[in-house]
């Protein structure tokens, strides 16, 4: 008996001794169905590999299943996650008999190296059959948007929001020149626009509730829709990143061809406008090469500098070796943001030091 104790004790040390998702008081795990939904939380949580096995069927089959735009979710598996993080329920609730809803909120782990951040995702949980799926937030939080259909673009605008039906039409016929422009075919079907009125809508479409970040807009390029916070019809830089749809995972070649064709700052920002500024502080010496393309400028990612800096290599091989060369390298996905020089010196056979002036002489219109 004491032998059945012990190895009895021994397995359930072994079992609670892995990583859990911490659960506050306020929910009530002792109510069978909440306690059922915390263990397929745990259960998830506890994955090696990022699959959408347990994620709504409609996702099987597609290139991309996990809608947050955070970086965290796609780069690590759950159990990473779990081990680099310490998670707790932000909220737990059953919304009806086949629907429920999860808030995670992830902490650095005391004495983490990294700045310490406390972002909180939120899930849906589906029933189907008896079964519990992972579904984003997408097709539940947009039921507040009103739809505004046209040829080539479907409006999703905020309740807050009243948009000239005009102003869409019109950019639906701008989008034709887009497409005419980057020599692309028609998409499949009309590109989605979720036109936010505040940071909160955006957050909520791609399962994020509080983020150590922020984004104005952003395009989900396998599934061919637009979110960002912005009542003008018309967003050139997002569109493109749809029309293009999967290429290499470059910031160079995806945000270049973007920049340089749709602008920055929600087409406040041309190209034209955005080169002379970097232009002129390389020239004055405030930042080198080497600072533009490793982004050791401020706000890195977020900042024009960059942005105009990878339109200028866009440019560079678009109007040396044209927009179908262009598109050899956009597509192979062997490049991306680290081996980007490395790679248009292999692609052309030109030296890396000429593969520079020539880049330098596009920004500074040599």
């Amino acid at each position: 008996m004491r032998f059945l104790y012990f190895l009895l004790s021994f397995c359930l040390c072994a079992v609670w001794s892995n990583a859990q998702v911490r659960v506050p008081v306020k929910v009530d795990t002792t109510k069978q169905e909440i306690r059922r939904l915390y263990n397929f939380v745990n259960t998830y949580m506890q994955q090696d590999t990022i699959s959408n096995e347990m994620w709504h069927p409609k996702y099987k089959g597609r290139k991309i299943h996990d809608y947050t735009m955070d970086w965290t979710w796609g780069q690590y598996t759950p159990k990473q996650i779990m081990q680099k993080f310490d998670l707790s329920l932000a909220e737990l609730q059953r919304i009806n008999d086949t629907l429920s809803y999860v808030k995670i909120l992830t902490q650095r782990k005391a004495g983490a190296k990294e700045n310490s951040t406390a972002n909180v995702y939120k899930f849906y949980i589906v029933t189907i059959g008896g079964k519990y799926y992972l579904d984003n937030c997408k097709d539940y939080d947009s039921k507040r948007f009103s739809l505004y259909k046209t040829k080539n673009l479907h409006f999703y605008i905020s309740p807050f929001y009243q948009i000239d039906a005009q102003k869409m039409k019109a950019a639906s016929v701008k989008l034709e020149a887009l497409y005419a422009l980057l020599k692309r075919p028609h998409l499949k079907k009309p590109i989605a626009y979720f036109m936010c009125a505040e940071e909160e809508e955006l957050n909520n479409l791609s399962n994020i509730v509080i983020w150590d970040g922020g984004l104005g807009g952003f395009t989900n390029i396998p599934e061919g829709y637009v979110v960002a916070i912005n009542d003008d019809p018309m967003y050139s830089h997002e569109f493109i990143h749809a029309i293009l749809g999967s290429g290499a995972n470059c910031f160079f070649l995806q945000e270049g061809i973007a920049s340089l064709y749709g602008g920055m700052e929600k087409g406040k920002s041309s190209f034209e406008k955005s080169v002379q500024l970097l232009a002129a502080g390389y020239e004055a010496g405030k930042y080198t090469f080497d600072d533009l393309y490793f982004r050791r400028i401020k706000q890195q990612y977020n900042s024009n500098l960059t942005y105009t800096f990878a339109a200028v290599c866009c440019k560079y091989l678009i109007d040396t070796y044209g927009l179908d060369y262009f598109y050899q390298l956009y597509y192979d996905t062997s490049i991306t943001t680290d081996n980007f020089l490395e790679a248009v010196v292999n692609k052309t056979g030109k030296s890396k030091a000429e593969i520079i002036k020539a880049i330098e002489n596009v920004m500074l219109a040599k």
